[in-house]
């Protein structure tokens, strides 16, 4: 299948006034479980699809648009408990089917995200940035296994990831749920990773740039807890600092 294929797709699913049903069954638990059972039976035609409706309603979806956090907005029980199921039980097969698929897909499917959603939205929710990091983290591996891929894709590829850096940038400042002392940020430094691999030098100064403050606030607030939650929460970072040629320790 290729983007003009994904695009068929989507413009189908992206046309009608309501949310398709498909979409909304997601807001409930039980749809949520189905999920992986679903998958096991669907050929790849039909995989492919379940994956573009996901992702050309990603904003709509109640995990996203009602999971915004920041620094001042902690997620309730509710809407965490609901971010959870849908983290153990959606991701999953759509991970395992985006780990798979061919550049000419993984593109595709960014440039819906940046084309039809409200970035600012996905990129500010936990599910919005895990699928924004297995797609990057796709191409990456892409990028170094697969040589023999068209310069062209790679061309539209590097288009769309400065786009989505471009876009992404003015957030990052407040992509981070809740305050310092919230733990549950790492994938958020696994997104910033993914986005510091592909980077230049200067794209790679920007996000340090943009995090800086939550990457010092958590070196200052480590020294005053117990050794193993302190290594914990600087290994967090480093995943990001570690992309970029960097170490937390420099900062200590």
């Amino acid at each position: 299948m290729g983007v003009s294929s994904l695009f068929e797709i989507a413009n189908v699913y992206d046309s009608a006034a309501t949310p398709h049903p498909f979409i909304s069954i997601l807001s409930h638990a039980k749809g949520k479980k189905a999920i992986p059972r679903l998958f096991r039976h669907i050929d790849e035609q039909e995989r492919i699809t379940v994956v573009t409706m996901i992702v050309v309603h990603l904003d709509g979806l109640s995990v996203v648009s009602q999971a915004i956090a920041g620094p001042e907005e902690p997620l309730n029980p509710a809407v965490r408990e609901e971010v959870e199921l849908f983290s153990a039980t959606v991701l999953p097969p759509l991970f395992a089917h985006m780990s798979d698929a061919p550049l000419n897909i993984i593109i595709g499917l960014l440039g819906l995200i940046l084309d039809r959603t409200n970035l600012h939205v996905v990129a500010r929710s936990k599910i919005g940035l895990s699928l924004l990091t297995i797609l990057i983290s796709r191409a990456e591996l892409l990028k170094q296994s697969a040589p023999e891929t068209e310069s062209a894709d790679w061309e539209q590829w590097n288009i769309l990831y400065n786009r989505l850096f471009d876009m992404v940038e003015p957030v990052l400042p407040v992509i981070f749920p809740g305050s310092i002392n919230e733990t549950d940020d790492m994938y958020i430094w696994q997104y910033l990773a993914a986005m510091g691999v592909g980077a230049s030098p200067e794209q790679q100064q920007r996000l340090v740039l943009g995090v800086k403050d939550r990457v010092m606030e958590t070196v200052t607030v480590s020294k005053a807890l117990p050794p193993d939650m302190a290594s914990a929460r600087l290994a967090n970072v480093n995943l990001f600092m570690r992309a970029i040629g960097l170490d937390v320790e420099l900062l200590g």
